[in-house]
């Protein structure tokens, strides 16, 4: 009787603060829990790129060797929707680093279940390197090991990384591995090692490539670029490695454009001529 009472008062307490909160605001919350029928054109409808399926590309990568005599790049992709732009810039960049003669692997999260969350069991291990490495972050740093680039792609949502890439950050890269106390302070363990990143936007002032590159040089696009590039040197700097930048896309062909084709295939070009600014292709 008394954990109902409890219970109850608890409820009504809530209750109040938030009518309480809402009538300092004079803002009204509407949740729809209900949500709303999934349209049959969803792909027509949606506010996200969906690229139509006459042109979306199917690129294999070609897998890290024992050799080490050539570049090796690794993916991290955060995008559960393969015919997404976001997909097609991977798929782009995918091709052209193996027609260069480098060796491609690629980690789509989505696809093999990758879990983005540090519990509480697993948060000393991350953060300070205590006790054993879990087998699906032991998996991951075998891949990043031999990889000269790691490239990490994921569309803009938040303007930061999305929970996927992010927990694969902060997860893969953790202490011990990615960097460690010295006496001097924390030491990058990544060296040699560089990371780009290849963003798929919504709106952030209307340009394609990097710092600099927004129409009419919009500054609301270099307001963007700069935060980003503070964050990648940042991140850089803690593991050890070089950023190089990101392709940033903010001039998306319309879903239902009746020049799609065109359109996409000068979205391509951009990002390769981007590539081949940035990358060195051979060691």
């Amino acid at each position: 009787m008394k954990t109902q009472i409890t219970a109850f008062a608890a409820t009504l307490f809530f209750a109040l603060n938030v009518q309480a909160a809402d009538a300092v605001s004079s803002a009204t919350v509407k949740v729809n829990v209900e949500g709303t029928e999934m349209p049959a054109n969803v792909d027509a409808v949606t506010s996200a790129s969906v690229v139509p399926e006459a042109y979306r590309q199917a690129v294999k990568p070609n897998g890290f060797t024992r050799e080490g005599n050539k570049v090796r790049v690794l993916f991290v992709v955060g995008d559960p929707r393969h015919e997404s732009v976001e997909w097609d810039l991977v798929n782009t960049a995918m091709k052209h680093f193996m027609d260069k003669g480098c060796e491609v692997e690629l980690r789509d999260l989505y696809a093999i279940g990758w879990n983005p969350v540090i519990t509480r069991e697993t948060f000393f291990q991350a953060k300070d390197g205590f006790g054993k490495t879990p087998k699906d972050v032991a998996v991951e740093q075998l891949m990043v090991a031999p990889a000269d680039y790691i490239v990490f792609a994921y569309p803009n949502w938040h303007d930061t990384p999305n929970a996927m890439v992010k927990g694969y950050m902060e997860r893969v890269f953790q202490k011990q591995f990615a960097y460690r106390d010295t006496d001097k302070g924390l030491e990058g363990l990544m060296k040699g090692k560089a990371f780009y990143t290849i963003m798929n936007c919504g709106w952030i002032g209307r340009g394609r490539g990097g710092l600099g590159d927004g129409i009419d040089k919009n500054p609301i696009w270099d307001k963007y670029l700069t935060a980003f590039k503070t964050l990648d040197d940042d991140t850089a700097g803690f593991w050890g490695m070089t950023s190089l930048g990101r392709f940033c896309n903010d001039q998306t062909p319309a879903n239902a454009s009746k020049n799609y084709g065109k359109e996409i295939e000068a979205l391509r070009a951009d990002l390769v001529k981007h590539l081949d600014k940035t990358f060195k292709y051979t060691k």
